[in-house]
C-alpha cells in the first residue's frame, strides 16, 4: 500500500520535470468523494486524471505522464 506521503513524491518529481501541477477534491452527484490531479508544461500540453484517492489520482497522472512522452 502506498504511503499518505506518496503524492507528495510524485508532485516533486513532476515540478523537477518541469511541470505545474494542482489538485482537488471533491464530490459526485451521489456524495462520493472524488481527486482530480492535473499537470500542464510550458508547451501548453495538459494531462488530468480522477481516482477516488489521491495516492491513485497522483500514480495516474505520472503515468499518463510517462506513457505520452513514449
Amino acid at each position: 500500500m502506498q504511503s499518505d506521503q506518496h503524492w507528495q513524491k510524485v508532485a516533486e518529481r513532476l515540478a523537477e520535470g518541469g511541470w505545474s501541477w494542482q489538485h482537488c477534491q471533491f464530490s459526485d452527484r451521489n456524495g462520493h468523494s472524488l481527486h482530480m490531479a492535473e499537470a500542464h508544461d510550458l508547451d501548453g500540453i495538459t494531462h488530468a486524471v480522477v481516482a477516488e484517492s489521491v495516492n491513485p489520482a497522483f500514480a495516474a497522472l505520472e503515468e499518463s505522464i510517462r506513457v505520452a512522452g513514449e
